[in-house]
């Protein structure tokens, strides 16, 4: 049952901490340093706090556009690849497909996954709102305060809905890849690679590239509409897509796992 697989799961990544560090907490981790750094770099070429007032929670929702990072997807790719990697590498599908049911087995690994990149997400967050109330505290009212709404924690829940669900896509992408080769390099660099393509047919068609049904463009469609004020239309049909991927990534992968031939690996 899943009720047991999941904890399972979950066991064996926390049991291999260089790639739970690696593949899932590095970049939250990173992202939150270099905005340590970037605001430490300030004060010390500036001589001073910066003034001004800070949205905490708008900021923190424009803290998770590291979904988007073609570095993050790739390093974000390693660990969900390394997930479903391992019972391939030392032959342990054997042990487990006679006692679970396919959909159990993958379903309990992709869910351990994206549980880790939501976590992954919360750390983005909570660090940017607790720097930015320790530079509030270090400013002193005079030169900035801290500004909170409902609105504002509306679009925090928003922000982490979509870049949950541009993760989500790339998680399934990365199953598949795995479960199709049995290869954990094809499926990093393949995600690596569709992040990076992405961003080079953005440079040379422009705008045109957004016309494309790609994860990457339909999700900064989305951040466009919610924190710049872009288009609903193109934020539905952003939507849809990476709706649409995540499904049908999710269906092939399971498809494909469902019938291979697992009782002697």
């Amino acid at each position: 049952m899943m009720g047991t697989l999941i904890p399972t799961e979950m066991l064996k990544l926390v049991r291999q901490p260089a790639i739970l560090f690696w593949g899932f907490l590095v970049v939250p981790l990173v992202a939150v340093l270099l905005k340590l750094v970037i605001e430490g770099f300030f004060i010390i070429r500036m001589g001073h706090w910066g003034a001004g007032d800070v949205d905490l929670f708008l900021s923190a929702a424009r803290s998770l556009t590291l979904s988007g990072n073609s570095l993050g997807h790739l390093l974000f790719a390693l660990g969900v690849a390394s997930v479903f990697f391992l019972e391939y590498r030392y032959s342990t599908w054997r042990l487990l497909v006679p006692r679970h049911a396919r959909f159990e087995l993958y379903g309990a690994k992709l869910f351990v996954c994206l549980a880790w990149l939501a976590l992954g997400l919360l750390v983005v967050a909570l660090g940017d709102v607790a720097l930015n109330l320790l530079f509030s505290l270090l400013k002193g009212q005079p030169e900035g305060a801290l500004l909170v709404s409902v609105g504002s924690f509306s679009l925090l829940l928003a922000a982490a809905g979509i870049a949950f669900l541009e993760l989500a896509v790339l998680a399934s992408l990365v199953a598949l890849i795995v479960v199709v080769f049995r290869s954990m390099i094809a499926a990093v660099l393949s995600a690596f690679l569709l992040a990076i393509g992405s961003s080079f047919l953005q440079l040379y068609l422009g705008t045109d590239a957004d016309r494309l049904p790609l994860p990457s463009y339909a999700a900064q469609a989305l951040r466009d509409w919610l924190l710049a004020g872009g288009s609903p239309v193109s934020a539905l049909l952003g939507f849809a897509v990476l709706v649409g991927w995540l499904v049908i990534l999710t269906a092939l992968g399971l498809g494909v796992f469902s019938r291979q031939q697992l009782a002697v690996e």
